[in-house]
């Protein structure tokens, strides 16, 4: 009598295991994580004030080892909108140190700034192509921003686009020779400004966004299919992807402090931004279904403008 009195006991037991293990469990909402491993084995590098004036910054993917690259921020001068080359040796970006914006080009370490426009107009927003044997940049020489592209050593400075709206922000694909950018060229009256695609000769500009909104800074995913870039469509600036053909508009980030500046990882699994969602301007990146949003700087220095940089 006893051993059947233990046997329905242990029976009784697993029975209350089970409910237990099978109940359900509530999944707290997606908030913004601190880092706490790469998210990426690729670098980050982004613009920021925390020397004094505008540097350009590298950091590992989680926000280890910060290191400033330009170093002029005690001489006053502002270098910003860093890209880096498809193979990770070079980085351009633009800078104040001669006087007005031009698009330098330097080593992966910072050595070697070379001046690669030189010119009295503004020179600024550089993006290597694919191949790594040219620059698109944004340029005022001929009395409006205009789209150029020159040799990455800086010669054959040639202009891509004629408008007089404003082309803006290029942006090389990745696998072939288009290039992305924002324009208003369809409603020059507007500030509002919305996403192109052109040929890397200036034809075929094809308008893959047409919303009231102001749509900006497009960036390729790394197999070339769809674009992220923001917009305030919803309100307020978020990042959002699509198609490489403009369709399939969707939301990444939802957060009522600015998200923008969105850059694709090399390896197509995480988007860096930056946002102001817990004050000052800093780095985050994001899963490009909106998930696992983590910060990666903290330091309130106004960080901005990411671009990743890959690392070998």
């Amino acid at each position: 009598m006893k051993r059947r009195i233990a046997f329905g006991n242990f029976w009784s037991l697993a029975l209350l295991m089970f409910v237990a293990c099978s109940a359900p469990v509530e999944t707290p909402p997606e908030e913004t994580t601190e880092p706490s491993r790469d998210v990426s084995p690729h670098a980050i590098i982004f613009q920021s004030e925390r020397g004094g004036a505008v540097d350009v910054w590298r950091m590992g993917s989680d926000g280890s080892d910060p290191v400033n690259l330009t170093g002029n921020g005690a001489k006053g001068y502002n270098d910003r909108h860093p890209t880096g080359s498809p193979d990770g040796s070079k980085i351009a970006f633009r800078s104040d140190r001669d006087g007005s914006p031009d698009v330098f080009v330097m080593n992966a370490d910072g050595s070697e700034q070379v001046n690669l426009t030189a010119h009295d107009s503004s020179n600024i927003d550089p993006s290597f192509s694919a191949d790594g044997a040219r620059i698109a940049f944004d340029s005022e020489r001929d009395g409006n921003l205009e789209i150029y592209v020159m040799g990455a050593d800086g010669s054959n400075q040639t202009r891509l686009t004629e408008n007089e709206a404003v082309d803006s922000h290029p942006f090389f694909s990745p696998v072939d020779d288009r290039i992305a950018f924002y324009s208003n060229r369809d409603n020059p009256e507007s500030e509002n400004m919305d996403i192109y695609v052109m040929d890397g000769d200036g034809g075929n500009i094809t308008r893959l966004t047409d919303d009231p909104a102001d749509d900006r800074y497009p960036s390729w995913s790394p197999d070339g299919r769809r674009l992220t870039f923001s917009s305030d469509r919803d309100g307020n600036p978020e990042i959002y992807v699509m198609d490489a053909d403009g369709g399939n508009v969707t939301s990444v980030t939802e957060d009522e402090a600015p998200d923008l500046a969105p850059a694709w990882s090399p390896d197509g699994d995480w988007i860096v931004f930056r946002s102001e969602r817990d004050g000052a301007p800093e780095i985050y990146v994001v899963r490009p279904d909106g998930s696992q949003p983590t910060r990666l700087t903290s330091d309130g220095a106004g960080n901005s403008n990411p671009r990743w940089l890959v690392v070998h």
